[in-house]
């Protein structure tokens, strides 16, 4: 269909293989918030304890401070797995939970030496939930190649649809096509953070499931942007490139390469036996990684154009992440 437009983001969502595309629309650049550093903790029943002194987003929340070594990363992994399993996610801390357990599964990514250890030590029931995060790790970080970005990108990133609106879109879509509601929701995660990025215009690419306008044009004559439209559109698209039958050629079709195929199969495989953990995922955030680290972008960041990202983490300090808890 295009190369990948959220690989800079999701690196949950990926970030190396493509150049970041301009917002649509007005906005002006971040600014650092005149709030003092605080001190924060996790309300929610047994979530993240790390309590971590630095300055907040603006939307008050804060970059999680996660293990520095296998030992801490293995243990906590198994924690907050048993929490994502065990806490309601209309608990006011299932964000911040959710958050930790995308940097923990992102510091495995980038620390593959670390994944046996990892997962030989995690409880019984969660092992083969953590073996399928890590395998799309592995599989996202062949998406593309290059050298990481100096650069952050023009996005604005925005609050996607609830989770049981956008299943409901899923599945609808998968009565009216046979395309499984699970691939759409893996591809709504690694293209747009189940929408999150908005006025995305990679390589041309648009809207939550990041179509060309001319693919678009085959499938739909609706408005690209609209997740409405678009999820329904992506399951059309997907039966023309031969889905629900042959779900890799499908999947080639949406984007050409192999790593991207794989990463979406490992999520959609998760999600139809895990729902939890797309309840999880839902509540990721985009994460962009750049040259100079894994930076955070929350609710309301917006940049006009792109900026150097030293210079964006002096106007947003809470972007950039905390150091590593010491063993």
């Amino acid at each position: 269909m295009r190369p990948l437009a959220a690989a800079l983001a999701l690196g949950l969502t990926i970030t190396t293989a493509c150049s970041p595309g301009a917002a649509e629309g007005p906005a002006s650049p971040t600014s650092a918030p005149a709030t003092p550093p605080t001190t924060s903790t996790v309300p929610a029943t047994d979530a993240p304890t790390t309590t971590t002194t630095r300055a907040p987003s603006p939307d008050g929340r804060l970059y999680p401070t996660v293990p520095g070594t296998v030992e801490a990363v293995a243990a906590r992994l198994g924690e907050v797995e048993r929490l994502v399993h065990d806490i309601d996610p209309a608990d006011p801390g299932w964000p911040d939970l959710a958050h930790e357990q995308q940097m923990l599964y992102r510091i495995l990514g980038r620390n593959p030496a670390w994944i046996p250890a990892v997962l030989d030590a995690m409880p019984d029931e969660y092992r083969d939930i953590a073996a399928t995060h890590v395998a799309a790790r592995r599989a996202i970080a062949g998406i593309g190649d290059g050298d990481p970005p100096v650069d952050v990108p023009a996005w604005e990133i925005v609050e996607p649809l609830p989770a049981a609106e956008l299943e409901r879109l899923y599945r609808e879509a998968e009565a009216a096509t046979g395309i499984e509601w699970t691939f759409l929701a893996a591809i709504n995660l690694l293209e747009t953070g189940y929408g999150r990025i908005s006025g995305l215009s990679t390589a041309g690419a648009q809207g939550p499931m990041q179509f060309l306008p001319s693919t678009w044009e085959e499938v739909s004559d609706g408005d690209i942007d609209d997740p409405y439209d678009a999820i329904p559109a992506a399951a059309r698209y997907l039966v023309r490139r031969g889905g629900p039958d042959d779900m890799h050629d499908a999947l080639w079709g949406y984007n050409n390469s192999n790593s991207y195929v794989a990463a979406i199969t490992h999520y959609a495989n998760l999600f139809r036996d895990d729902h939890r953990s797309f309840l999880a995922t839902h509540a990721w955030e985009i994460h962009y990684s750049a040259a100079i680290g894994d930076l955070w972008f929350p609710t309301g960041y917006r940049r006009e154009v792109a900026v150097p990202a030293a210079d964006h983490v002096v106007d947003a300090p809470w972007s950039a992440p905390p150091p590593a808890t010491p063993p």
